[in-house]
């Protein structure tokens, strides 16, 4: 049987409760659990940026794990999720702890050269809090 939704991973704005976590509710995605990704990431806070929002990079050396949480939504609305997404965020694949992968947002690594790493606090939700 073909699948019919897709896992997507969201470390920032689209968390529960957050800013924008409602452009995946009003596309029918629901939350299937919160984890963390592997140790191979870090974590920035994205320049003018409204609202604000973390950019992950996946790196290969001096990672950790950051918080996450992922979501299942209807193939047919990801095409309409993916256009809301601004530059220089990107969805590519985001290895979790268990050793899976799942699509998630990740940020294109020119952008966060010389914003203020956040990577310490474990996840945008602990950053912001």
């Amino acid at each position: 049987m073909e699948n019919k939704t897709i896992e997507i991973a969201v470390c920032g704005a689209h968390l529960r409760g957050l800013p924008l976590n409602y452009q995946l509710t009003e596309l029918d995605a629901t939350f299937v659990k919160a984890t963390t990704t592997d140790k191979s990431y870090r974590l920035y806070n994205v320049p003018d940026k409204t609202p604000p929002r973390p950019g992950m990079v996946r790196v290969s050396e001096n990672g950790t794990a950051l918080e996450l949480e992922v979501w299942s939504m209807p193939l047919e609305n990801f095409g309409t999720f993916m256009i809301q997404i601004a530059e220089p965020l990107c969805i590519g694949t985001v290895i979790l702890e268990d050793g899976s992968s799942v699509y998630g947002f990740l940020c294109e690594s020119d952008a966060v050269k010389d914003a203020e790493e956040i990577t310490s606090y474990g996840g945008w939700r602990k950053y912001i809090s």
